[in-house]
């Protein structure tokens, strides 16, 4: 547990953020707030973050390649550390209007409060609100790498919902399960959602993310791909349950282009396990 920043540290910090034009030294000490870890701190730069004037003298808004390259290092620190007084920083500043005018500030704040494990009830509104409001594939692979319980209740509303169209579904969940899909939370989540009736597509899009991989072509011709974990580095309680998952989705209609690999998949898995236990 880190020691609490020092009152006289604090008053220092907070007099810069307050009153300084020099954008280096605002940066400097908005960074030392946000990796201190404590909650007097934090919520102090929260005060700050809340106001355009601030956000403005931190950074250059009126250029497009530099508008928020300090506060981008702020909320880099807020992941590194991340603690519950962070994500209620993010909580609280997620709904202010100066903070929202430029969007890729969101993106920020949605990254730090992703950081933070387990996700707690203020944060989960959080991403479902943002969710609905544009940045469902900015959250899909945040809220699975979290693996905590909220996250992972969000992700399954995302991709049960409305918020976006199937096909975006489906990238979503090829982007976010595939680099996870040795992790029991996220099978679990996955094997939830295939019960909730979803359309075809995106029923297929979950199927084929965990048994059929397709990197070239979901992916096309990017540099780096999401890259899935080897089946071996799954724990002998995944490997089960995805083999009775494989199950479960055999002895249903299944598209003929999918039968092949999820049998594929299965056995792969088997010859797995029985290497294990031989």
């Amino acid at each position: 547990m880190p020691e609490p920043m020092l009152p006289e540290e604090l008053d220092r910090h907070t007099k810069i953020l307050n009153q300084s034009e020099d954008r280096e030294l605002l940066a400097a000490s908005a960074v030392a707030l946000a990796a201190s870890e404590d909650p007097a701190a934090l919520l102090a730069l929260a005060r700050e973050l809340r106001r355009a004037e601030f956000l403005n003298r931190l950074d250059d808004t009126s250029d497009p390649e530099s508008d928020i390259s300090n506060l981008r290092d702020v909320f880099g620190a807020l992941a590194e550390h991340a603690v519950p007084a962070s994500a209620r920083l993010c909580e609280l500043i997620y709904p202010q209007p100066d903070f929202r005018t430029i969007p890729a500030r969101i993106n920020l704040l949605l990254q730090a409060l992703a950081a933070v494990r387990p996700t707690s009830a203020e944060g989960a509104d959080v991403f479902r609100a943002s969710s609905a409001e544009g940045f469902a594939e900015v959250n899909g692979p945040l809220l699975i790498e979290n693996e905590s319980p909220r996250a992972l209740q969000v992700f399954e509303e995302l991709i049960a919902g409305g918020w976006v169209e199937s096909y975006i579904k489906v990238d979503i969940l090829h982007r976010s399960v595939l680099p996870k899909r040795t992790s029991l939370p996220v099978l679990m989540a996955c094997a939830r959602l295939y019960e909730r009736g979803l359309p075809g597509e995106v029923r297929d899009g979950l199927i084929e993310t965990l048994f059929d991989h397709q990197s070239r072509r979901w992916f096309g011709p990017e540099r780096r791909p999401p890259i899935p974990p080897a089946w071996q580095s799954a724990s002998t309680e995944a490997l089960n349950f995805l083999i009775a998952f494989a199950n479960r989705v055999l002895t249903r209609p299944l598209d003929d282009r999918l039968r092949p690999a999820v049998q594929s998949t299965r056995a792969e898995l088997e010859s797995i396990r029985r290497a294990r236990t031989s």
